[in-house]
């Protein structure tokens, strides 16, 4: 009945004109969405840079400006997993840098002798020659997608991974890696951001090894007694050393040869710290009302006395190497908890172990 000609069918001359403003209505609705995200994200990035430059400014020793770095990266680039890994310095004395982060239930960054990433010397060779052969920054949407990682198990926190090298004198001093548990997280933005960062993390490693002789036990800033404030929060250092047999096989130390070491730093922490033994093979460093920056002002007493400790003993304490874990935890939190997160990131991936490091 609508078709015969009689009955003509009813329209609206302005449909095709309503439908088309909608349209642009609704493009433009996008693009300033769009716009407003990558604005947040911006700001969110000169926020993370300003909070970073803030914390390390008044820090010489290279082994906080790098935790100031992995906080920073955890925190305020969101991502799930960093690692800063540097090779040896000039000097004979000289351990490198090498330390990861992970933020996932709760966010924690460990320094540990284990030269590998994620505790695997196959993932860290083979991220090492992608690397190079990419001649630049190294971007992976999806690990499980990549034949070379099939033997590596990875944690949970490394979906999508992100490597740059990060060069001095036209020379690559170490590696930045970043991972995240979603595939192709890390787009664009984030890398112009991170090539920012790893050219700024190289200026910082020339200047401080220029002025602490490439020493990792350099100079640490003396200790005072933390502020006395309202807020009831602990922080728990967990310590194990280990030494290598004839054979490269771990092995750990005597409780005589850790109680002298303990000794050490019972000098170097008295009336600011407490330093416990635990299991006969690790020590615990209690500290009470300390903040983040004070309690990496500790953590470099701890590495400078010791290595002050190695010196004394001679030849053959030289081999020795310490893994330590740090964990922080307001008054209400669980006790037996934080102890156990400091012990697991302080945790080597030993030889018998060949899977990744406990911070997964």
């Amino acid at each position: 009945q609508m078709a015969a000609p009689d009955e003509p069918m009813e329209t609206d001359p302005f449909a095709e004109e309503r439908n088309l403003y909608q349209r642009i209505i609704n493009n433009y609705r996008n693009a300033v969405s769009q716009v407003n995200s990558l604005l947040e994200e911006h700001v969110a990035f000169l926020s993370g840079f300003y909070r970073m430059i803030e914390n390390i400014k008044e820090t010489d020793n290279f082994q906080n400006i790098c935790a100031q770095i992995a906080d920073c990266v955890l925190q305020d680039f969101r991502a799930e997993y960093c690692s800063l890994r540097f090779l040896n310095g000039k000097s004979s004395d000289s351990s490198p840098v090498s330390l990861e982060g992970v933020r996932e239930n709760r966010k924690f960054v460990r320094f540990h002798s284990s030269p590998s990433i994620l505790g695997s010397e196959e993932f860290e060779a083979v991220l090492g020659q992608m690397t190079l052969e990419s001649a630049g920054c190294l971007t992976i949407g999806d690990v499980y997608r990549e034949p070379q990682f099939n033997r590596v198990d990875f944690p949970s926190v490394i979906r999508s991974l992100v490597c740059l090298p990060i060069i001095l004198h036209n020379n690559p001093v170490g590696m930045l890696v970043l991972g995240h548990s979603r595939a192709q997280y890390f787009n664009e933005n984030h890398i112009r951001v991170l090539k920012i960062l790893a050219s700024t993390i190289a200026h910082l490693h020339l200047l401080t090894t220029r002025q602490n002789g490439d020493s990792p036990a350099s100079n640490p800033r003396p200790l005072e007694p933390p502020p006395v404030e309202e807020n009831d929060f602990f922080s728990i250092v967990v310590l194990d050393f280990e030494d290598r047999d004839s054979y490269g096989r771990v092995t750990h130390l005597e409780k005589e040869t850790i109680n002298s070491i303990r000794r050490k730093l019972v000098k170097a922490f008295r009336g600011i710290g407490t330093v416990l033994f635990r299991d006969d093979d690790e020590l615990l460093v209690i500290f009470v009302g300390v903040s983040t920056e004070l309690l990496l002002d500790r953590i470099a007493v701890i590495r400078s006395t010791f290595h002050e400790w190695k010196e004394e003993q001679g030849e053959r304490m030289q081999g020795i190497c310490m893994n330590l874990g740090y964990s922080m935890s307001e008054g209400d939190d669980d006790l037996s908890r934080t102890l156990e997160v400091a012990s697991l990131v302080k945790r080597p991936a030993l030889e018998e172990d060949p899977g990744p490091p406990a911070v997964n």
